[in-house]
């Protein structure tokens, strides 16, 4: 029996968040008299109370307004997408925007209708096929949407002091430098990110306060919290400390990161040490570069952090070390070093804290023409899949 068959056995349970009764009952009579699948349709007439309602489960599909009493915009898609992510949404609206719909497109949503353009056949076929689409694509069916969404990759700790930020921060500014594409850096070191101190900059705005304003998340309120670092990277703050309950939130972040994904070609994450919040996080990346010291002390460390993540849902391929603070006379190669914890090195990066605290000191960042840059700036291209330059 093909899921096609199966869908039309019994009745769609569609969610309707729209707060026009009109609007509402056009498209409750609409599905009422479809000739095909049978829809059972539920009405609110708020994000909350969809929020609210969703929860609860046994909803197929949802057809959201994109202009609510308390969301206005892409938000609430972001907020259902966040909460339910493998319930398809479909988008309504007055007026055709073909960038909101694609941008829509981007964040999940699949299909976006214009009121009072459809009938009955069109509206119920187009529930129909989006229902089958995320079906599909939960069964690990890319849509081309989603192919184009920009990657997030993590740089992680293996212990205190290993310069992950640093690492971080030069990279992001290669990437940029290299690609050209927009490219986002956040710091999510949970212990106190130093982000914000070595590249100079300050914001009053952090990821908490996006996460806790789902429904106003669009490019417009984006732009007020993001802040503008060197040569046009744009740098998402935290707070300098998390406490323990805000450690067990990542659900409300993880919205935040897929709008980030439909307007960044790259999220680059400062992640510091693991922790339970960089844990939660590690499935949705593309990649993981484990910051490392060419230290024997720590090869048991290694191993450990490896087969946690792991565990975490993260596949082994993408799982990447880099060797930084490299000695000139290191008491174990590098090629040593990956061999035993079961990874290839991906990169090994000079020793040079003397000329990192001098620079940084003096309220800079390396120039382009140290050994360290031009490290990272391989590491960028490489990465990006580009041709050395």
């Amino acid at each position: 029996m093909t899921s096609d068959t199966k869908l039309r056995e019994k009745p769609v349970h569609v969610l309707l968040i729209e707060d026009n009764a009109g609007d509402a009952g056009l498209v409750r009579v609409m599905l009422s008299e479809s000739p095909g699948a049978r829809f059972s349709v539920e009405w609110v007439q708020d994000l909350q109370s969809g929020k609210a309602r969703i929860a609860l489960g046994e909803i197929d599909i949802v057809l959201l307004d994109l202009s609510l009493p308390d969301s206005q915009g892409l938000g609430g898609l972001t907020a259902i997408r966040g909460i339910a992510p493998n319930v398809p949404v479909v988008i309504m609206t007055g007026f055709a925007n073909r960038d909101i719909a694609q941008q829509a497109v981007r964040l999940g949503a699949q299909d976006y209708l214009v009121k009072g353009t459809l009938n009955t056949d069109a509206l119920a076929r187009i529930l129909h096929y989006a229902i089958l689409r995320q079906r599909h694509q939960a069964a690990g069916v890319r849509s081309e949407s989603e192919a184009a969404l920009g990657k997030m990759v993590g740089f992680l700790g293996a212990k205190g002091g290993v310069g992950t930020t640093s690492v971080a921060c030069h990279f992001s500014l290669d990437l940029k430098q290299r690609t050209g594409s927009r490219v986002l850096l956040v710091d999510l070191d949970v212990a106190g990110g130093s982000v914000g101190f070595l590249m100079k900059v300050a914001s009053e705005h952090t990821l908490q306060e996006v996460a806790s304003n789902l429904e106003r998340l669009d490019e417009h309120y984006w732009r007020k919290m993001v802040t503008g670092g060197p040569e046009g990277l744009d740098i998402l703050l935290s707070e300098e400390s998390l406490h323990r309950e805000e450690l067990a939130s990542v659900d409300k972040v993880r919205p935040v990161f897929e709008f980030t994904r439909s307007v960044y070609q790259w999220i680059v994450l400062d992640l510091g040490r693991l922790n339970p919040f960089a844990f939660s996080l590690v499935p949705d990346l593309s990649d993981l570069f484990l910051i490392v010291a060419l230290d024997v002390v720590v090869l048991s460390e290694i191993a450990r952090l490896v087969s946690v993540l792991t565990a975490a849902g993260l596949d082994r391929s993408r799982i990447h070390l880099i060797i930084n603070q490299t000695p000139k006379h290191p008491e174990i190669s590098p090629a040593e070093l990956g061999r035993k914890v079961g990874l290839g090195v991906y990169a090994a990066l000079p020793e040079c804290r003397s000329e990192l605290w001098e620079t940084y000191a003096n309220g800079k960042l390396l120039n382009e023409k140290s050994n360290f840059r031009q490290q990272t700036a391989r590491l960028a291209e490489k990465v990006a899949g580009l041709t050395p330059k």
